[in-house]
């Protein structure tokens, strides 16, 4: 090489590296960008109440289902009760409470999906109450009564679980607590019970389309909703969740908490579900290796199993308690 060539080619050697240098700032850049829009729309509760993902249009609690009809005949002019505690980060908590017709020490503790609050796992209810049981139906944090400026994907909702658990407890030594939930809230009571201080007071549990994690979740949706990979911009979300509300919703996985769980469950999925796949409810049936049975309702979508066949529905999940609840 002469003397003439070697200045020009470390000058190339410069182009190339700074150029280097702006397409990895601009990738990261980018990708931090879609992650922090990502926690925003999945995440961040606007102060209408809304998130993101709902584009706009509020929580109502109706549905068009024979089971709302039922409820809001069966409810009107009952007296409930409202109860409140405190999470442990200091959030003010509210649920409903629907108490049996007579003296029961066996209750319900009722967790509804992602962006709505209790009004939609109401209906769902009253066969629960009308076969003994009181009922506990919270707003998990950030959802209707109860305070919260974020959701986590069940990540600190299942400490909000033990929590209103063992409020139950606080109140009723002989509670014998059955965890429901579904969709996001069926995801939050298998990760609460495999936390090491579940109360002994929880005797089962009945899981309904929950996801496998919300990693899992996320990444189908953000294909379904968005046509992205996974890469880079799930990290990057996970990333800006971390830094922003001090949580990785990677750690929202109620697959991984069956590792720890000892209490029975009823795992229940829709066979039409597409918002949260069949697959999903059938991989947590296989990974659980205690107690447990699988119901999947064909033809049934998302959330909906109940009202397509409810008389299968109660009748698998009230033979299943049967034998755990006196």
């Amino acid at each position: 090489m002469t003397e003439e060539q070697r200045p020009r080619r470390h000058w190339v050697r410069r182009v190339l590296i700074g150029a280097a240098i702006v397409l990895v700032a601009a990738f990261v850049g980018v990708s931090l960008f879609a992650g922090n829009y990502l926690v925003d729309y999945a995440l961040t509760v606007n102060d209408d109440g809304t998130l993101g993902s709902m584009n706009g249009a509020a929580y109502t609690g109706v549905q068009d289902t024979e089971a709302q009809r039922t409820y809001d005949a069966w409810v009107e002019g009952r007296e409930l009760d409202e109860w409140t505690i405190e999470s442990e980060d200091g959030l003010s908590l509210w649920a409903q409470y629907y108490p049996a017709a007579g003296e029961s020490h066996r209750y319900v503790l009722a967790v509804h999906g992602y962006t709505v609050d209790h009004r939609d796992i109401a209906p769902a209810i009253v066969p629960f109450v009308e076969a003994g049981y009181n009922v506990l139906a919270p707003d998990e944090r950030g959802r209707g009564n109860s305070e919260g400026d974020f959701l986590s994907m069940g990540y600190f909702e299942k400490r909000d679980v033990i929590a209103w658990a063992s409020e139950i407890v606080a109140r009723d030594a002989r509670a014998q607590i059955v965890l429901y939930g579904e969709s996001m809230g069926a995801a939050t009571v298998l990760m609460a019970a495999g936390e090491d201080d579940l109360p002994e007071s929880v005797v089962a549990v009945v899981e309904d389309c929950g996801y496998t994690s919300a990693y899992a979740m996320f990444t189908d949706q953000l294909k379904e909703r968005f046509g992205l990979p996974e890469f880079p911009f799930l990290p990057a979300a996970d990333l800006v969740c971390s830094v922003r509300y001090g949580f990785r919703f990677s750690g929202a996985d109620a697959k991984a908490a069956l590792a720890t769980c000892e209490v029975p469950i009823l795992f229940i999925h829709g066979g039409a579900d597409d918002y949260v796949p069949t697959y999903m409810g059938e991989e947590l049936y296989e990974a659980y290796e205690g107690e447990k049975e699988l119901l999947i309702v064909e033809g049934a979508g998302h959330g909906a199993s109940a009202d397509v066949d409810p008389e299968l529905y109660y009748q698998t999940v009230f033979s299943f308690l049967d034998r755990y609840t006196a």
